[in-house]
């Protein structure tokens, strides 16, 4: 009698071990039934975003070439300028300077050599001379 006890109380836990896996079954059933719809789903976006994605990529692809086009024409602008003398501009704009600053202190030294005072004084002389002719013209083109 002790045995069938033992059978019937077996029997019982099987039988809600068996319970248990098939309530555990159709959990895993609705959770894969979920994924499933969430895969469609997320692929039917995917697809329907398929062609944005297409011209986006088609502008970085534009972009990139710009950007190529650009740092091509950079690399040559880098060329042409290490290839500049700037030294050799730098010193002939020295050079310059230093001409133009001689060719102004000549000309200060002979502005300061002019007699100001003997120039007022000739032109005052021509003055009086040039009214004296402008008279006599008056005299006898009358």
């Amino acid at each position: 009698m002790e045995e069938s006890k033992d059978t019937l109380e077996l029997l019982r836990k099987i039988e809600k071990n068996s319970r248990m896996q098939t309530y555990s079954g159709y959990a895993r059933t609705a959770l894969v039934l979920v994924c499933a719809v969430c895969i469609v789903v997320l692929t039917c976006a995917v697809m329907k975003l398929m062609p944005q994605i297409n011209a986006i990529l088609g502008q970085a692809q534009d972009a990139v070439n710009q950007v190529g086009t650009v740092l091509d024409y950079l690399e040559q602008t880098s060329y042409q300028l290490s290839q500049v003398d700037l030294q050799g501009m730098v010193s002939n704009v020295d050079g310059l300077v230093t001409t133009g600053q001689q060719s102004m202190e000549a000309t200060m030294e002979k502005l300061n050599g002019i007699d100001f005072d003997a120039l007022n004084k000739a032109i005052q002389d021509l003055s009086a001379v040039t009214q004296s002719l402008a008279n006599v013209t008056r005299i006898f083109g009358r």
